[in-house]
C-alpha cells in the first residue's frame, strides 16, 4: 500500500512536471523572445521544479526529450551539447580519481591530518575555516571539479569521525559551503577557466589588457573575506551546532588513516603530478613546446595520462590502478545524468534562436543610462547577480561589459574596477542547476544536500557575498583609481 502511495505521489510529480512544460506551448513570446524561447524557458523551470521535488532521474530523462521537442536543437547537437563536452568526460574520470584517492587512503589520511593539529582540536570554527580555504585555495590553482570533490570527500571522513549522519546540519552548510567557494574560485585567479575569457573580452572592448595585479588584489579579498561571512552566517544565522566538533582529539582519529603507506606515496605523487601538469601552461610563455603539448592535451588529457601512468605500477605484485572496478564503485551515474543536462540547458537557454540574450540587450541598454553613477554600479551589481544564477556566466560578462565600459567614462567610473565587480559577481553563481559549474555538481549531489537546503542556505550566502564583491570593488577604486 506505501509503495503504491509513494508511486502516485510521483506520478503527481510528473503531471506537475508536464503542466509547466506545456505553458511554454500556449502563452505568448514577448519580442524579441520567440516562441522558441518561451518553450525552452517554461522546460527550463519544468526540470528545475522536477529537481527540487524528486531524487529520481525522471526530470533528467524527460527533459532530455523536451528541449530537442521545443526545437531550439536537434537530439544530437542536445547529446553532444552535455554527453560530448570534455566537461563531462572530466567529471567522470574526476569521480574515478577521487575514488583512487578514497580506495589508497589518501581522502581519510588528509581528514585525519586536519583533526589531528593542535591549532584545530577544540577549535572548530578553524577547522570549518580550514575547510573552506582549502577548498578555496584548491578549485582557484588547480581545478574546481578536483577542488571540490577531493574536499567534499574530507567532510565525509569527518562526518564519520564525529559520529554525524548525511544531511545533518555539519555536513550539509560544509557541502554546501565548499560549492561556494568553488564557484567564486572560477573567477579568483586571472588563468581561471572563467577569468581568461572575461578578461579577454575586456581586452577586445577597452583596447588593453586589465591590470593582472589589481585583478588578483581585487579578487582574492573578496574570496578571504566571504569565508570569514560564511563562518558568521553559518554561526549567528544558520545556527551551526559545533559540539560535536569540540570534542574532536586525537583518540577519535584511527592511527592506520596517518599511516603514510607505499600506495599513499604513489598516490599523492600522482596527485601531485596532475596537480602540476594543469598549473604549469599558466607560468610559461605560450611559445614554448611544453605549453604547447599540455595545452592540447587540456585537462582531460592530462588525468588521461596521470591514470596511463598508475595503471603500470604494482605493489605487492598486484595493480595498484584499476580502472574499470573504480568506475563501477565510483562514478555516481544518476548525478552525472543530471550533470550533463545541466551541461546542456545552458546552450539551449543562451541559442540565438531563443531571442533571449536580444531581448535582455534590447531592455537593459536603455534601463542603465538614466542612473546616476552610484545607483548604476548597484543596479549593475544586482543585474549581474540575477542573470549570472540562469544563465551562463560567461555570456552574462559578455553580455554586460559593452555596456559598461561605454558608459564608465561618461558616469566617471574606472572601465577596469566595474568590469572586475562583474566578472566575480558573475561566478557568485549558486542558485540554480546551471549558475554555475560548482552549482552544476552541487545540485545532483542528493546524498549530502536538499536542493531546499541550497536555496535556504544559497539566496542569503550568495547576496551577502554579492555585498562584499560591491564594499570592496569601491574601497579597490579607492585605492587605485
Amino acid at each position: 500500500m506505501a509503495e503504491e502511495l509513494d508511486g502516485n505521489k510521483e506520478l503527481l510529480k510528473v503531471f506537475g512536471y508536464l503542466v509547466i512544460v506545456g505553458l511554454g506551448w500556449i502563452l505568448p513570446a514577448p519580442e524579441p523572445i520567440t516562441p522558441i524561447g518561451v518553450k525552452v524557458f517554461f522546460v527550463f523551470l519544468a526540470v528545475v521544479y522536477g529537481w527540487t521535488v524528486t531524487g529520481q532521474v525522471w526530470p533528467s530523462l524527460l527533459s532530455c526529450i523536451m528541449f530537442p521537442l521545443t526545437g531550439v536543437v536537434t537530439m544530437k547537437e542536445f547529446i553532444a551539447m552535455g554527453w560530448g563536452s570534455d566537461a563531462f568526460y572530466f567529471m567522470v574520470l574526476a569521480f574515478v580519481l577521487i575514488k583512487f584517492l578514497e580506495q589508497v587512503g589518501v581522502s581519510q589520511f588528509l581528514a585525519a591530518w586536519l583533526m589531528s593539529r593542535k591549532f584545530i582540536q577544540g577549535h572548530p570554527w578553524r577547522l570549518i575555516f580550514m575547510i573552506m580555504l582549502t577548498a578555496y585555495v584548491i578549485c582557484s590553482l588547480v581545478n574546481i571539479f578536483i577542488g571540490i570533490f577531493l574536499v567534499w570527500e574530507i567532510v565525509y571522513n569527518i562526518t564519520k569521525i564525529v559520529k554525524l549522519k548525511p544531511m545533518d546540519k555539519f555536513p550539509t552548510l560544509m557541502v554546501f559551503g565548499v560549492a561556494m567557494m568553488g564557484a567564486l574560485s572560477l573567477s579568483a585567479m586571472p588563468w581561471g577557466s572563467n577569468a581568461i575569457v572575461n578578461l579577454a573580452v575586456y581586452a577586445n572592448l577597452a583596447g588593453e589588457p586589465g591590470n593582472m595585479i589589481r585583478y588578483i588584489i581585487y579578487t582574492v579579498p573578496v574570496g578571504i573575506l566571504s569565508i570569514f561571512a560564511y563562518l558568521v552566517l553559518c554561526k549567528y544565522v544558520f545556527g551551526l551546532d559545533i559540539t560535536p566538533l569540540k570534542e574532536i582529539t586525537g583518540a577519535m582519529i584511527d592511527p592506520k588513516d596517518l599511516d603514510m603507506t607505499k600506495s599513499k606515496k604513489i598516490a599523492f605523487l600522482a596527485l601531485s603530478v596532475f596537480i602540476a601538469l594543469l598549473l604549469i601552461p599558466s607560468l610559461l610563455p605560450k611559445a614554448t613546446l611544453i605549453y604547447q603539448v599540455l595545452n592540447n592535451l587540456g585537462v582531460v588529457g592530462v588525468i588521461v595520462f596521470v591514470f596511463a601512468a598508475l595503471s603500470l605500477i604494482k605493489v605487492d605484485g598486484e595493480n595498484i590502478f584499476d580502472f574499470a572496478a573504480l568506475a563501477r564503485g565510483g562514478v555516481p551515474w544518476n548525478m552525472v545524468v543530471m550533470t550533463v543536462i545541466i551541461l546542456a540547458i545552458g546552450g539551449c537557454l543562451m541559442n540565438p534562436a531563443t531571442g533571449i540574450n536580444a531581448y535582455l540587450q534590447q531592455n537593459l541598454t536603455p534601463l542603465l543610462t538614466s542612473l546616476s553613477p552610484f545607483v548604476f554600479v548597484i543596479a549593475i551589481t544586482i543585474i549581474t547577480f540575477v542573470l549570472t544564477n540562469f544563465m551562463i556566466n560567461m555570456v552574462v560578462v559578455a553580455l554586460l561589459l559593452p555596456v559598461v565600459i561605454n558608459m564608465s567614462s561618461v558616469l566617471g567610473i574606472h572601465p577596469e574596477q566595474i568590469s572586475y565587480l562583474i566578472m566575480v559577481v558573475s561566478t557568485n553563481a549558486i542558485l540554480t542547476p546551471v549558475a554555475s559549474a560548482a552549482s552544476v555538481i552541487l545540485f545532483p549531489n542528493t546524498k549530502w544536500i536538499r536542493t531546499k537546503d541550497i536555496y535556504q542556505y544559497g539566496v542569503i550566502t550568495a547576496m551577502v557575498i554579492t555585498v562584499i564583491a560591491f564594499a570592496v570593488s569601491y574601497l579597490f577604486m579607492g585605492i587605485f583609481y
